[in-house]
């Protein structure tokens, strides 16, 4: 809920920014994509665990699988962004922007088991599993330029958004793991880096962006053991800049 409440006065900002300087030379429009790795130990071991049911590994009840297709961990992420930029003076500036995190890691097979030692039923049953994340944020950063075209920056964002988690099929209710739900998801990010920005056509530039990036991440799964998640690792984007 408190970033619920910081992004929506960080929208607030923005838009009274835009609104009082929206006739200003000094702005420009940035958008792009990036891709950055992820360090979601936590989520991946739950990935892993399903993987196990998936391939009929790590228990006497599990005989066989076929038709598999495993989980993949989850080691890196996009992100859309699109914003606003304004300067300062010659070496300073500020972007402000909106950024939508979201990936999504499924699998499936048909699994051969014998759950009568604990109760349960033996035969061959079609076993799936889907972990879809997406979450919205807003993002302030500031940005120092070397020189014409290079520059370096840091910044915070917040975000909030939901995990939604798909797992059925007889083992996995058996071993209580079986669900389809949603949960929220509340973030901090904090990043820095380096970018480089090069014109290509009037009032058109192609900006490339390389940051170390950390995210906290509050998970309200109750089936998680921790409910505090942490990555960090590199986020490396490609984007356009239209200068007004």
């Amino acid at each position: 809920m408190k970033n619920k409440i910081i992004i929506l006065m960080m929208a607030l900002m923005i838009v009274g920014l835009l609104a009082g300087s929206a006739a200003a030379s000094d702005w420009e429009a940035v958008g792009g994509l990036s891709i950055t790795t992820v360090t979601l130990d936590q989520w991946n071991a739950k990935v892993d665990s399903v993987n196990e049911v998936l391939s009929a590994e790590g228990s006497p009840l599990l005989i066989d699988s076929t038709n598999k297709e495993e989980m993949d961990n989850i080691d890196k992420v996009p992100m859309f962004f699109i914003g606003a930029e304004k300067e300062i003076n010659d070496k300073w500036s500020t972007e402000f922007r909106y950024e939508y995190i979201f990936g999504t890691v499924e699998g499936s097979a048909d699994v051969t088991y014998d759950l009568t030692a604990v109760g349960g039923s033996a035969g061959t049953s079609k076993h799936e599993a889907e972990l879809d994340v997406k979450m919205h944020g807003l993002a302030a950063l500031a940005k120092y330029q070397i020189n014409n075209n290079w520059s370096t920056r840091g910044g915070i964002g917040f975000y909030n958004g939901t995990k939604t988690k798909k797992v059925s099929g007889p083992v996995f209710v058996a071993k209580g793991v079986a669900d389809d739900n949603e949960y929220d998801l509340d973030a901090i990010s904090y990043r820095l880096g380096v970018g480089y920005e090069r014109s290509f056509a009037q009032n058109w530039s192609f900006n490339g962006n390389i940051d170390y990036l950390y995210m906290e991440i509050e998970d309200e799964d109750p089936g998680e053991v921790d409910p505090n998640i942490y990555s960090n690792g590199f986020s490396y984007a490609a984007g356009l800049t239209y200068s007004f």
